[in-house]
């Protein structure tokens, strides 16, 4: 009893900031462990209705249905910071305002996504472009396409109950209702087995479990607000601009980094063959366990940091992006580095003796790349925290630049490690020291504002 007692004290003396980023913490921690093992249990059962063709044709359009989530423009993460200040500063009808005009703006966006998809969908000949070979499966696609692309669209406005659970710091409902959802999609699976469905009955099955999960979460989070049927439904065009302006940043820096991640095994491919991606791409593999990790523990800051930035907390916000890169180092780059070395017989042992197991060089370079993209990640989570990443936007512009000439100029003579070194060349000085620098030149100013500092100093102090 105790030790009990002990641990209600020590949580109790804990700031409300504080315990809600332990509970997304490890909220994550139990939603991504659920994730996986109901991805485990689906795989087998849905292969056994589906057969191997229909099953690869549906993870493949589940694969390129992701890249639909960028045509909201970064608009869920731009109301997710507005909203998180708004929340800081109880200004209750500007969290409204934005709500509403978000889910307004986004309702828009996906149904046109979905109308002019589904006019792309019937002048496109599924059968010819997925290699299709059995007839039955062939008239189904056109249905399971149209079908992926409603679930995913009716996720543009639904998806607002994430940014909402966030922006409240209570990043743990979105988890839970996650884990909910996969637990719910492998149930339904099995019964849609039972019943003999084909792979449209079991796209429904999968994607309404997300889709209804959103749904209820949001309905939940509206109650507990108390504003269902109290919400006044005033369109703002000057708020729907603020919120097109800031998301399109996030956008593209989104876009930016994805490509940046997409291009060296594109380049590899198209200079050396496509063989020669499956080292790279293993050994990349192996590295993204630890990205796993670091995602779980800086998720939770994004919404912090928006939550500190509006009650202008910037104490705080640098105690905890020191903390979050001590983290790093122990938990993500001092582990990943110990791995590395047993890394080869690893994955050998994972993949098996048939498979081009990545050269040392290789596994080194990309060590280094990993480690400098997850150093950098603290920097970037605050700065997206606090919606500074206008300026964050450009250096990436230049970063992809420089690292794709790298690549093209390193491949040929280098192989695969002139790639990974191009990678660096480009991100190193424009990702990462401009990030850094960044950061430091905003907190310096906030700080020495808090100090009360005359002006002409803060600006030194800026630069």
């Amino acid at each position: 009893m105790s030790a009990l007692h002990a641990i209600r004290s020590r949580l109790g003396g804990l700031s409300g900031r504080t315990r809600s980023i332990g509970y997304f913490f490890v909220s994550s921690l139990f939603a991504r462990g659920i994730g996986a093992v109901c991805q485990i249990l689906q795989v087998p059962i849905a292969i056994r209705v589906l057969g191997n063709e229909a099953f690869g044709l549906w993870v493949s359009l589940m694969s390129i249905s992701y890249l639909i989530t960028f045509a909201d423009f970064g608009l869920g993460q731009g109301t997710q910071n507005k909203l998180a200040v708004a929340f800081a500063r109880n200004e209750r009808a500007l969290q409204q305002e934005l709500l509403v005009n978000a889910f307004v703006v986004l309702t828009g966006i996906g149904a046109l996504v979905y109308l002019v998809g589904s006019v792309v969908v019937g002048a496109v000949d599924f059968t010819g472009v997925f290699h299709i070979k059995s007839h039955d499966l062939g008239a189904a696609a056109p249905t399971a396409v149209r079908v992926v692309l409603l679930f995913f669209c009716l996720n543009f406005p639904l998806g607002l109950a994430q940014r909402l659970s966030y922006a409240r710091q209570k990043g743990w409902m979105h988890n839970l209702s996650q884990a909910c959802a996969g637990v719910a999609s492998v149930v339904g699976i099995w019964f849609a087995a039972r019943l003999g469905a084909g792979l449209v009955g079991i796209i429904v099955v999968v994607q309404s479990s997300v889709v209804l999960a959103n749904l209820v979460l949001l309905v939940i989070q509206l109650g507990q607000l108390g504003w269902i049927g109290r919400m006044r439904l005033r369109f703002n065009a000057r708020t729907v601009k603020d919120l097109v302006s800031l998301g399109g940043f996030f956008a593209v820096q989104q876009l930016l980094t994805l490509a940046m991640f997409a291009l060296p095994q594109v380049i590899i491919s198209t200079s050396m063959g496509a063989s020669s991606v499956t080292s790279y791409n293993l050994a990349q593999r192996f590295f993204n366990v630890f990205a796993i990790l670091q995602g779980a523990f800086m998720l939770p800051l994004w919404p912090a940091y928006s939550d500190a930035a509006g009650r202008a907390e910037y104490g705080w916000i640098r105690k905890t992006l020191i903390n979050s890169v001590k983290a790093t180092l122990l938990c993500t780059v001092l582990p990943m580095a110990i791995a590395t070395l047993g890394a080869r017989p690893l994955i050998r042992l994972w993949v098996g003796r048939t498979a081009d197991i990545p050269p040392l060089d290789l596994l080194w370079a990309l060590f280094a790349w990993n480690a400098v993209v997850f150093l950098q990640q603290p920097f970037v989570y605050m700065l997206a925290g606090i919606s500074e990443i206008r300026r964050t936007a450009l250096y990436a512009v230049a970063g992809t630049l420089a690292s794709t000439l790298f690549m093209l100029l390193l491949v040929r003579p280098m192989g695969q490690l002139g790639v990974v070194l191009g990678l660096l060349a480009g991100f190193v000085p424009f990702y990462f020291v401009g990030a850094v620098h960044q950061v430091v030149g905003i907190l310096r100013v906030h700080l020495a504002r808090a100090d009360g500092l005359p002006k002409d100093e803060i600006a030194t102090q800026a630069t």
